[in-house]
């Protein structure tokens, strides 16, 4: 069912009718009232015009003092419907009256004059409207005019309500009807629309068909961007799906969105509702390279290394991932939106790199460590005596250092051979670690049967340090087994150091170390000192 109030042309000429009779029954209120005033006046005017025309006669009917003259003068008075009752009197004994007396409203007064000496007056003649009479014809008379006023509004109304329709609510009509008719899925359908008065519709005909061939080019844009991009996807999909490197996508709280087959097979362990830093090992590490690739501008793009997880009886496995921050090219063009703000993602392409890693792992581990005693040589103690004093000149903590050289060990290489030497070295190395266990220690072949080894420590306390290199002492006399049934007994001269209290650099430090481990062998051997700044 239609709803006809629904139609622009209905709404318009109702407004308009509904105007006009409340504009008409305004104005038939004011005429009405004016009506009945105008027709007052009127009336008043046409008795006061009747009681001229008989005054001459009522002032000789006064002067001969003829009574029956008098009543026919006041009863053809009464005869007009505009008057109620008249009366004519003199001041002397003419009182003649007829009609209706009783309403003195509007009430007309005639001096009657004598006919025969000017401006001298011989009575009076009282003329009583008809009131009632006159009211009523006003009303009728108003009540006419308001009718008429309402008919010539009506009609002026429809005039206008059939103008409108045909000037404009029709044109839209079926511009609305041409414009519904239109498929945005189907450009086909996009049609110029007709209008041929060039008037303000005709302006918007004009501007809807521009924008409607813009739009049309822009949907056929789009259409074949739309399945360029299907194919692209497609292809693009392909090569996540056959890639042979493991991909994957991470989002804001590090939890994986999406993975091909690749990796997969490279992280076997990975299940939904596990976050990605938690496949390696140090995931609090991983998690803050992640927050610095989001926020840094700078980095885009990271490669590391990772150490994966494994379950028990699992070997351990290393990958190469590199990361990329995945932007919107789109979103940088808009303002943000809630979805932008929950983080870009990042993209993660990971090979498994486990021989290699451990190929690099042992070439390491053999260019810093001693071959026999697999303790850290000289040139990787150095370094790392050098990131010690950089620690504990930045926390204000201290660095204990032990400068050790073997007593008795010539004697063990002259007597046994150097396969009996090397067995001390790697005893002396095993009772060195074993020692400073638990320690932030550093234990290195110096040299020779020289070592040395360091530690941190928060406050510097002397007699622990004490305790701990008579410790040193004790473990190096213990007699070491060279070969079956055959032992021998070795000990040790150690030069201690604190840094920064003796010295702030490396150089410094093992110079001080030096000096006083050889202060202890000139002076008998296997006991330990601590440098004195005082020595010269």
């Amino acid at each position: 069912m239609i709803k006809i109030t629904g139609k622009i042309y209905i709404k318009v000429a109702l407004a308009i009718v509904i105007g006009a009779i409340g504009t008409s029954l305004v104005t038939s209120v004011f005429l009405y009232f004016n009506a009945v005033s105008s027709e007052q006046s009127k009336a008043q005017a046409l008795i006061e015009q009747v009681a001229a025309t008989i005054r001459s006669t009522a002032s000789i009917a006064l002067y001969v003092q003829d009574k029956e003259l008098a009543q026919e003068i006041v009863q053809g008075l009464v005869i007009n419907d505009l008057i109620a009752g008249a009366e004519l009197s003199d001041p002397l004994s003419l009182d003649v009256s007829y009609g209706d007396l009783s309403d003195d409203k509007g009430l007309v007064k005639t001096q009657i004059q004598h006919p025969f000496i000017p401006n001298q007056y011989i009575g009076q003649l009282l003329i009583h409207p008809n009131r009632h009479y006159i009211q009523s014809i006003a009303q009728q008379n108003a009540i006419n005019d308001a009718l008429l006023l309402l008919l010539y509004s009506a009609i002026a109304a429809l005039f206008v309500s059939v103008l409108i329709h045909k000037l404009l609510t029709q044109p839209i009509q079926n511009l609305t009807a041409s414009f519904l008719k239109i498929d945005p899925r189907n450009t086909e359908t996009m049609r110029t629309l007709i209008h041929k008065e060039n008037d303000e519709i005709g302006q918007l005909v004009q501007g809807i068909n521009d924008l409607m061939g813009e739009l049309k080019i822009t949907l056929e844009n789009e259409t074949d961007l739309r399945i360029k991009t299907q194919a692209l996807e497609s292809k693009f999909r392909l090569i996540f799906e056959q890639a042979s490197a493991g991909i994957c996508l991470i989002d804001a709280d590090n939890m994986i969105t999406a993975a091909n087959p690749a990796f997969n097979n490279i992280q076997p362990n990975w299940l939904n509702g596990i976050a990605f830093t938690y496949l390696f090992e140090n995931p609090d590490q991983l998690a803050s390279l992640l927050i610095r690739i989001r926020n840094e501008e700078s980095v885009n793009h990271l490669s590391i290394d990772l150490k994966c997880k494994s379950q028990l009886g699992e070997a351990k496995r290393w990958v190469h991932c590199l990361f990329s921050r995945v932007t919107n090219q789109r979103s940088q063009a808009r303002p943000p939106s809630p979805v932008d703000s929950e983080g870009s993602l990042i993209e993660v392409i990971m090979y498994d790199v486990t021989v290699r890693a451990e190929k690099e792992q042992k070439t390491r581990f053999q260019a810093d460590h001693d071959a026999l005693t697999h303790l850290k040589n000289r040139r990787a103690g150095e370094s790392e005596i050098e990131n010690l004093l950089q620690t504990v000149n930045l926390l204000d903590m201290g660095l204990v250092l032990f400068m050790i050289d073997l007593d008795k060990f010539k004697p063990v290489n002259d007597t046994h051979g150097h396969d009996a030497g090397d067995r001390v070295l790697i005893e002396v190395g095993k009772r060195l670690q074993t020692v400073f266990a638990g320690r932030d220690e550093l234990c290195s072949r110096w040299g020779g049967d020289e070592f040395v080894a360091a530690y941190v420590v928060n406050e510097v306390n002397i007699n622990e340090i004490q305790t701990l290199a008579q410790s040193t002492l004790d473990s190096l006399r213990h007699p070491i087994e060279i070969s079956d049934g055959i032992c021998c007994s070795i000990g040790g001269s150690i030069g201690v150091v604190i840094a920064p209290i003796h010295a702030n650099n490396t150089k410094d430090l093992l110079a001080c170390a030096d000096k006083t481990m050889y202060r202890v062998k000139e002076n008998g051997r296997d006991h330990f000192e601590i440098y004195d700044p005082s020595w010269k």
